[in-house]
């Protein structure tokens, strides 16, 4: 069974699990079921993303992130999963036990609003995007805070510009009147 990801393609097989990951180059990760300690998936919404997680032994895990068209070929490789392997340990990540400041809506009115910084933190931190997500979301929060940047010196600029020439018509009034 192959399922499309964002940049990726995952491969269910009857004896391991392929990710084939085109990112940054090309990457074959190869997990026998053996080596797969459980299996944590959350399905992708129209505000937070969908991934899967294949943990080993040791702590460590791959990720598989789908975009929402995919939700129910991941349903379908988690009960093949299931089936094949019952002594696999498989959880849904339940998103309403997330805290508030992980959400992706909150994140980013945060960035776009209040303190873009802390949002950007908290957006980088939860580890829920694609590395090219986050560039992306980096540079257009980066890009509109640069530009009412931009907007806010140029009327700073016109209203100075604007004072100045009035201070100079008043001194031309009082000089004229000598």
């Amino acid at each position: 069974m192959s399922i499309k990801g964002k940049s990726q393609e995952l491969f269910i097989g009857k004896t391991e699990i392929n990710i084939q990951d085109f990112q940054w180059g090309y990457k074959l990760k190869k997990m026998p079921y053996e080596t797969i300690s459980h299996i944590e998936y959350c399905f992708r919404t129209m505000t937070e993303g969908g991934y899967m997680d294949f943990h080993d032994s040791y702590g460590h895990f791959e990720r598989f992130f789908f975009p929402q068209k995919s939700n129910a070929a991941i349903q379908r490789a988690v009960d093949f999963i299931s089936e094949h392997y019952p002594d696999l340990s498989i959880e849904k990540h339940d998103l309403s036990s997330d805290p508030f400041y992980s959400k992706n809506i909150f994140i980013v009115i945060i960035s776009l609003f209040f303190l873009w910084p802390v949002g950007l933190i908290l957006y980088w931190c939860t580890g829920k995007r694609t590395l090219a997500e986050r560039i992306l979301f980096t540079v257009g929060i980066l890009g509109i805070h640069i530009a009412i940047l931009c907007v806010a010196y140029w009327n700073a600029f016109v209203i100075t510009q604007s004072a100045f020439d009035e201070i100079n018509t008043y001194l031309n009034q009082i000089r004229s009147l000598y």
